[in-house]
């Protein structure tokens, strides 16, 4: 890729240009605006509007650069902030247009070469690149990164406890997560922009429906698996579109798709709710924490199951009125640490459970019940029991009751 920052000595277009470059006033950019049009017809440049800071004008440089590097797209600044993408193909174009709208919430400009000429003279004369601040990384290779990071490897799975008065204990849900803290290790620096770390985290997060889709493959992620709904936190833009059915929907979903509270506000996914439960897939809301309760109606989520975050700020006053208007069938309490955790969540009526806490207690469980569990320590097992390949699970002789994570 070009650099982004351009000399005010940048010659004015040649005797070969299109007519609309003739006269135009020379300075910064012109000449990257010529190269871009002497390519042949199919090609594209992007016009996003002004990044609303630093972060996200990192990742947005990401996006573009990579969709841009093929072809040789200029990155173009203008006065007023908005980036450009000289020239992309079309396929590329397109790849960028889609993340940067689940980014950002907006798509670029599409401006389609080399008739886009006039659209490009009437931009603000790019400008240089503003100084980034020395911790920040380059965004240049930032997917490069993910895609190389060994992805089975750094996922875990969860299990979520039913724990109730008066029931057995057993297991509820379970959740295939790719912790951020995993990732950003094989991210290095990057991994310290939050907006990058989240790009790449999705990016990665779109791969796992491809990875359960055949047999081998999710038995290679979850072992024996028990029969339970299986929870993956996945970008919005990759669920189903599904066309709307009359009645109810044929029984429980087998997949549940965790979102983040942005997108769970996104207007519009109520309506596509009852559709999502007819292809087989619910919808969860993750990250709620004591603060988020204070500020939303979490009632009003138009998904199926609320995952709290605990803290004890959740017993707050706020926090408290908030849960107060939740069934509590919805809610799973996560980050349990504790039995204080517990308790005060089954004193509103929570009755599923997860985090560090609950793994020890059922790999406790588990090991009363083995009979091959004599040689086995219980973080070993709490280790094996979360390990989402099959050489993070070796070890274990009894495979069928690890991936039951509970007996049934």
């Amino acid at each position: 890729m070009r650099s982004l920052v351009f000399s005010t000595a940048d010659a004015a277009a040649g005797p070969q240009a299109p007519a609309a470059l003739h006269g135009a006033p020379p300075g910064p950019g012109i000449e990257a605006i010529r190269r871009a049009l002497r390519g042949p017809p199919g090609r594209v440049a992007l016009r996003l509007p002004a990044p609303r800071n630093d972060a996200a004008r990192r990742v947005a440089l990401a996006v573009l650069e990579d969709a841009g590097r093929p072809r040789g797209g200029t990155l173009l600044e203008t006065a007023t902030g908005d980036l450009l993408l000289t020239e992309a193909d079309g396929p590329d174009a397109a790849r960028a247009e889609a993340a940067l709208l689940r980014l950002f919430g907006t798509a670029p400009e599409r401006l389609d070469l080399p008739g886009a000429v006039p659209v490009l003279l009437d931009l603000p004369a790019p400008v240089p690149a503003a100084p980034r601040p020395p911790a920040a990384p380059p965004p240049a290779g930032i997917e490069a990164r993910a895609n190389a990071a060994p992805l089975p490897a750094l996922l875990r799975r969860e299990g979520i406890l039913h724990i109730a008065t008066g029931h057995p204990r057993r297991l509820a849900l379970l959740r295939l997560r790719l912790p951020a803290a995993a990732l950003a290790r094989h991210l290095g620096p990057a991994a310290e922009d939050r907006d990058l770390l989240h790009h790449a985290l999705d990016r990665l997060r779109a791969r796992l429906p491809g990875l359960l889709a055949e047999p081998s493959g999710r038995e290679a992620l979850l072992g024996l698996a028990a029969p339970v709904p299986l929870l993956l936190d996945l970008p919005a833009a990759l669920l189903p579109d599904p066309a709307p059915i009359e009645g109810d929907p044929p029984g429980a979903p087998a997949l549940i798709a965790t979102l983040s509270l942005p997108e769970a506000l996104t207007p519009g996914l109520a309506a596509r709710r009852a559709a999502l439960h007819h292809a087989g897939w619910g919808l969860a809301t993750r990250g709620i924490d004591a603060a988020a309760l204070a500020l939303l109606s979490p009632e009003a989520l138009a998904t199926d199951l609320l995952l709290l975050s605990w803290s004890p700020a959740l017993a707050g006053r706020a926090a408290s009125a908030a849960l107060r208007r939740i069934d509590p069938a919805r809610l799973v309490l996560e980050g349990v640490e504790g039995q204080d955790a517990l308790e005060w969540g089954l004193s509103i009526g929570v009755a599923r459970f997860a985090g560090p806490w609950i793994d020890a207690v059922m790999a406790a469980t588990r090991m009363a019940g083995c009979a091959q569990g004599g040689g086995c320590t219980r973080a070993a097992c709490a280790t094996r029991g979360t390990a989402a390949t099959p050489e993070g699970r070796a070890g274990c002789a009894n495979p069928a009751l690890l991936g039951a994570m509970v007996p049934a």
